[in-house]
């Protein structure tokens, strides 16, 4: 899978007037006008990142236009829960994910509904899906898939690979032997392994390097979750990134901060407050409840009153 990725160098043209200060009152209406405006482009771009969101939840495409070109690099949510606190940015690496070389998300699609994150986070954040990544923004790789939650920090190769409790067992998908490459099998072997099979089940591979199998996996890999329902929609699934640096805040492909239930929203408003702090940019917090039932979907709304000053 080769993607190109281009550059885009923007020019800004400034220009400035020599004709003196306008007068006291002037500047009072300006200022007004420009803090009105300012509220009103912050409303409009936080509204927009939700319809945004829902529109990507609602594409239910096999893949981006090629077998290369997975569906999670143009549709669906990709997000992390996280926890608020003052001693770390939620936006950095857990230290164990620095050692296994992989971060944890969700991924999140109208036809692939998940009822909770892990560790019930009720807030957390969202990276743009890769195609559509901001200008100047890190291409963070998306490794891996389970379609439920593989105990990945007891794993090998960024969280993909075997498990400590059962290696033998628990290589990723296409290391199996036979290999697993249907959903079909991995349906199977998941219903075989019984009480052991968060720790022996196997990994999608998707990485970049995998090329035209990656599509195909990705989407076998999701079949496998439905299969299996509920346990897909009980036990929210594990998308392994590939672990970035620390304290780069202004370099992530961070879309929006969000929460799921009214105890995150103070959680998501520390990690905007804190982002602008470190980068002078605001990022919108998005309203998520997560479905309860299969017959439910999330829904993605922004609230201005929900946004920090």
């Amino acid at each position: 899978m080769k993607r190109i990725f281009a550059l885009l160098t923007v020019g800004l043209l400034i220009s400035c007037s020599s004709s003196g200060p306008p007068p006291a009152d002037e500047v009072a209406i300006r200022s007004s006008t420009a803090t009105r405006s300012t509220a009103l482009t912050a409303t409009t771009m936080g509204a927009g990142v939700a319809a945004e969101l829902e529109r990507r939840y609602r594409d239910t495409r096999d893949d981006c236009g090629a077998a290369s070109k997975p569906a999670f690099l143009c549709s669906g949510i990709i997000l992390r829960g996280t926890e608020a606190s003052t001693s770390f940015d939620a936006w950095n690496p857990s230290p164990t994910s620095v050692t296994s070389g992989g971060v944890s998300f969700t991924y999140l699609r109208s036809d692939y509904k998940v009822k909770r994150l892990a560790y019930t986070y009720d807030s957390g954040f969202i990276f743009h899906p890769i195609l559509s990544n901001p200008p100047g923004k890190l291409f963070i790789e998306i490794m891996c898939f389970f379609p439920v939650d593989g105990d990945s920090n007891g794993r090998l190769n960024g969280g993909c690979g075997a498990h400590k409790e059962h290696p033998t067992i628990s290589m990723s998908c296409e290391e199996q032997n036979p290999i697993i490459d249907t959903a079909a099998k991995w349906g199977n072997k998941y219903r075989a392994d019984g009480n052991a099979r968060a720790r022996s089940m196997c990994s999608f591979n998707v990485r970049d390097s995998v090329n035209t199998a990656a599509a195909p996996r990705f989407l076998e890999g999701m079949r496998a979750g439905r299969l299996i329902s509920p346990d897909a929609f009980n036990t929210p699934n594990d998308m392994k990134l590939k672990t970035w640096a620390q304290n780069i805040p202004a370099q992530l492909p961070i879309e929006a901060f969000f929460y799921t239930k009214s105890t995150g929203l103070a959680k998501a408003q520390f990690y905007q407050r804190r982002f602008r702090d470190l980068t002078r940019v605001t990022i919108p917090i998005i309203y998520i409840p997560l479905p309860q039932t299969l017959e439910q979907s999330a829904t993605f709304t922004f609230h201005a009153a929900d946004q920090t000053q």
